[in-house]
């Protein structure tokens, strides 16, 4: 039961998400390009009603995916965002009339497949982290808090590289959200306080990295690199930095796969593209 509602609550979160980018893509279309990977470029969005509402939905967004790493593994919850690209694609169809090909209908099968099968290859909770495996994630959020600027100093504010930094930053959010977990339950709140500061500096470069991917590039091509990595690269190193592996791992790396697969396929539908940013050309 703990699993089901963890793998709930990560569709719930990753539908939060992808309401909190709509609202915030709009705005960051209307920005100018000089900004890209630039504070100015926040600077001028916090003063828009639209983005800010964008932004209220992702702080929603983040208690509830801690809660749900609290309830079950970082592997079974980050695949779960997965969901949330159905959800875009229910409202694709709904309210845009997009139409729906068996492209659709298999990318949204695969991840909910996917989710089945990892709920029950995957181990039930994540498990301490090792110290190594801290020292992963602690690499992985100053990488993720850096990326911008030194895409910025290498003069790369294109549509991959910012996409990916930002796939990598949310990616580590959810690594470090799972740390805050573990030193809330062990009553560690000096180390829960510094994961949190983790997450928040990830967070803030995540953001900066997307809104500069969406001023440049089509939602078709950034939502799925974005959502990929957020989704498989915390489940693929957690056995590695925890103490808890899975218990069927053929099954879970297949699974895992297939979960990505189909966030490829849907995040670059037309229907879910134009959910996710209504008002831009996917």
């Amino acid at each position: 039961m703990r699993v089901f509602i963890a793998i709930l609550l990560g569709g719930l979160t990753s539908a939060m998400y992808a309401l909190s980018t709509s609202l915030q893509a709009l705005e960051a279309r209307r920005t100018s390009a000089q900004d890209a990977l630039r504070a100015s470029l926040l600077e001028t969005l916090v003063r828009r009603r639209l983005w800010v509402l964008g932004t209220v939905c992702g702080l929603v967004a983040w208690p509830l995916q801690a809660i749900a790493l609290s309830l079950a593994s970082v592997s079974i919850v980050q695949p779960a965002l997965g969901l949330g690209l159905i959800v875009l694609l229910v409202l694709g169809v709904r309210v845009l009339h997009e139409r729906v090909g068996a492209r659709e209908i298999g990318g949204a099968a695969a991840i909910t497949g996917a989710v089945i099968v990892l709920g029950w290859a995957a181990p039930p909770e994540t498990g301490a982290f090792t110290r190594g495996g801290q020292v992963v994630v602690v690499v992985l959020v100053a990488l993720a808090a850096a990326g911008p600027y030194l895409l910025r100093a290498l003069g790369r504010a294109d549509g991959m590289p910012t996409s990916v930094s930002a796939g990598i930053a949310w990616a580590a959010v959810g690594l470090a959200t799972a740390l805050i977990d573990e030193g809330i339950a062990d009553r560690h709140w000096t180390g829960a306080l510094l994961w949190g500061a983790a997450a928040a500096a990830a967070g803030w470069s995540g953001l900066l990295s997307e809104m500069t991917a969406l001023q440049t590039w089509p939602a078709t091509r950034a939502i799925p690199v974005v959502f990929g990595l957020e989704m498989a690269l915390p489940a693929a190193l957690a056995p590695l930095i925890t103490r808890t592996g899975p218990s069927h791992t053929a099954a879970f790396v297949a699974a895992l796969a297939a979960a990505v697969g189909g966030a490829i396929v849907l995040g670059s539908s037309r229907a879910v593209a134009r959910a996710a940013h209504p008002l831009t050309e996917p």
